[in-house]
């Protein structure tokens, strides 16, 4: 007796795109999705490596390093439209006059010529530092920097050679301002300014931090 497989029972037939796929990717479709990812870490690989650096720098920064010294620098920073110092920069300067106070150094270099407003940034700072009761004898400053390493170098030029300072900036740029300061002769301790750089919002300070990278990584390179 022969038995006749029901139809249920048939093998079916494999749906199309199930065992064989219905369009493979042609050459250049591939190549092209290549180029794409290529591209894709070409331009992700600098934004990662400034936010590691610039993190590391912070990191650095964030530590204290202040202890008694011939005199306290503190770094040029932004002068307002108005003429009045900016966040970062009256930070700056308050951190310098309570180290002053604290008896650390006797003198305050205020460093740092016209930005894009005047008054001279160094002029502001000493402004500020009158009015908070420094006396101008212990006030040195200059007025013609327009960059960190300017700023060292004509800090250099008012102090002995060899004299130890105090650098007062904000955390992301003090291992620039330290490596400035020794390259002219100053002997740096770091000090961070962290009451106008805590209430920065989170992507400004990513910003200055990548900026920092950048910079750093231009120094170095160029020696």
């Amino acid at each position: 007796m022969v038995w006749k497989r029901a139809k249920h029972d048939q093998p079916k037939a494999p749906q199309a795109g199930i065992l064989y796929p219905r369009r493979l990717m042609s050459i250049s479709q591939v190549k092209k999705s290549r180029r794409n990812a290529l591209l894709l870490l070409v331009l992700a690989a600098p934004l990662l490596y400034g936010a590691i650096l610039g993190a590391i720098l912070v990191s650095w920064g964030t530590r204290d390093r202040a202890q008694k010294a011939d005199a306290i620098v503190i770094f040029g920073a932004r002068v307002n439209k108005s003429g009045q110092a900016s966040l970062l920069l009256r930070g700056r300067t308050h951190h310098a006059f309570e180290l002053w106070q604290r008896g650390l150094a006797p003198v305050i270099v205020c460093t740092g010529g016209i930005g894009h407003f005047p008054p001279a940034e160094a002029a502001v700072q000493a402004a500020l530092l009158q009015k908070w009761g420094v006396p101008t004898t212990a006030i040195l400053r200059e007025e013609t920097s327009t960059s960190t390493r300017e700023n060292a170098r004509n800090a250099a030029t008012l102090l002995p050679r060899g004299a130890k300072v105090i650098a007062v900036s904000q955390p992301f740029h003090l291992w620039r301002c330290r490596r400035d300061c020794a390259r002219f002769g100053l002997v740096a301790l770091t000090s961070p300014e962290m009451q106008g750089w805590s209430v920065l919002r989170p992507h400004k300070r990513a910003l200055y931090a990548l900026r920092e990278a950048a910079a750093v990584t231009r120094d170095v390179l160029s020696g």
